[in-house]
């Protein structure tokens, strides 16, 4: 958040937009016109006395596979390439009515269904922290667009992890929300449907808590939406954390990690618990094999939703995505069965854990950007960087994302605090707190100190 106006705050950001956006391709769509004129709106309500509310006309960007009435929605294909929506999705509603100013489009992988946002379509995204390196996935626009300071905040979506890993692989903050907490009316995120989520990245917890805020609340219309009171936390973002029990599990997630990334965590751990948080060193049992355990029911719920489009017209997809939808097509009823099985194991063994700590604790990622010539192999890609994230999707638990520290080549590194399902107010009551005696997440990418800021 700024001192500046809205407007004053959208044209820094179009103009960042304008610069940077051909070297970065984060966004898909602009709409600079219809953003200014939101931005004044909100600048003369405040002038008259009228709050813009709690966003109070922060400069946001939509990932494009969640609806914004009268531009284009592709999500990443080619097959909804002329698909305009008369309407808002409800979250976009939500984000408006509390004074956002909606600036466009981000790219993402194609169908939300992968982690290097190399689309074939739309072209690649880039990060902004080294142009040759990918920004993740799927909402590598999203992550990218903040991180270019081309908007303050943005919506994207997380299944796997596609708003936390382009939050640590970009250098800024994203919440996968709790299950059921935001609706996905208007959105198109058709992966699984039982850990499918939408979810917020941006400059800071502060926006980012914002935001959630804004969006969150029950929706009849969605049939994974929770009716359940998400109880007040914006005036609680400055408490301490004394008192917080924070779980580190070592063992696994802190092995084969790039060099510098298990550093950076262990240093952030240290340093909550110089503030007041106790640090209680916890293990995940069978984590390692828990994600291949699991995997099967995603590959078939994805397989079952894209099956007549991946079967009559193949060539419409890009080779990744399709090779990935059609690890479906193999999936029985027994294999489905036993991944349920295995989730529910799993549930289990995170439960029993979080009995005794308040939230768990590790690196968002194993690794930091790997560089577009690497990723090729989209599915190992996709596997080692969401090989953390993906366990606790499927608890459903709430994961924020903050930004820790940077590599010797300097990439970012994010740690993620995982809480219980609807205790983001403790995730952002960690995170707040973290950042307020930290500047990780106010450092500026190379692509920024080179031109405006």
């Amino acid at each position: 958040m700024t001192s500046q106006s809205a407007v004053e705050e959208t044209r820094r950001c179009l103009k960042n937009i304008e610069q940077f956006d051909p070297l970065v391709n984060a966004y898909v769509h602009v709409m600079p016109e219809d953003a200014l004129k939101e931005a004044e709106a909100v600048d003369q309500a405040h002038l008259q006395g009228i709050s813009s509310g709690v966003l109070g006309g922060m400069p946001i960007s939509v990932k494009d596979c969640i609806d914004v009435a009268g531009v284009p929605c592709t999500n990443g294909s080619t097959f909804f390439k002329d698909y305009v929506p008369e309407q808002d999705a409800l979250i976009v509603q939500r984000l408006r009515n509390a004074g956002a100013v909606i600036l466009g489009k981000t790219n993402l992988h194609e169908f939300a269904y992968g982690s290097t946002t190399q689309n074939p379509h739309y072209g690649s995204t880039r990060n902004p922290w080294d142009l040759d390196r990918i920004p993740s996935g799927s909402s590598g626009g999203a992550g990218a667009s903040v991180a270019a300071q081309m908007c303050i905040g943005a919506v994207g979506s997380d299944t796997g992890g596609s708003v936390r890993t382009p939050a640590a692989i970009n250098g800024v903050t994203g919440l996968r929300p709790s299950m059921g907490s935001i609706p996905m009316t208007g959105s198109f995120t058709r992966i699984c449907p039982a850990i499918d989520t939408v979810g917020p990245l941006g400059v800071s917890v502060q926006v980012v808590a914002r935001m959630f805020a804004a969006m969150a609340g029950y929706d009849d219309e969605d049939l994974y939406s929770v009716k359940k009171e998400q109880p007040e936390f914006l005036d609680i973002l400055n408490q301490s954390v004394e008192g917080c029990r924070i779980g580190l599990p070592r063992k696994f997630f802190f092995e084969n990690l790039e060099e510098g990334v298990g550093d950076a965590v262990e240093t952030g751990a240290a340093q909550l618990a110089e503030l007041g948080a106790e640090i209680v060193e916890v293990e995940l049992e069978d984590a390692e094999h828990a994600q291949q355990s699991v995997m099967p029911m995603v590959w078939a719920d994805a397989y079952e939703y894209h099956r007549d489009r991946a079967e009559n017209t193949p060539e419409c997809f890009g080779r990744d995505v399709l090779d990935r939808i059609l690890l479906g097509r193999e999936v029985s009823g027994r294999d489905y069965a036993a991944a349920l099985r295995a989730r529910e194991s799993w549930n289990r063994t995170v439960d029993r854990v979080l009995e005794g700590v308040d939230v768990i604790l590790t690196p968002t990622t194993p690794i930091t950007a790997p560089l577009i010539q690497d990723s090729g192999d989209m599915l190992s890609t996709t596997h080692h960087l969401t090989r953390f994230t993906y366990l606790f999707s499927w608890s459903g638990l709430p994961g924020l994302s903050v930004p820790c520290g940077f590599t010797n080549t300097g990439l970012p590194i994010g740690m993620l605090l995982n809480g219980r399902p609807w205790e983001e107010k403790l995730l952002f009551r960690i995170g707040n707190c973290y950042q307020d005696n930290t500047d990780w997440h106010k450092r500026t990418a190379p692509l920024l100190r080179a031109g405006i800021e």
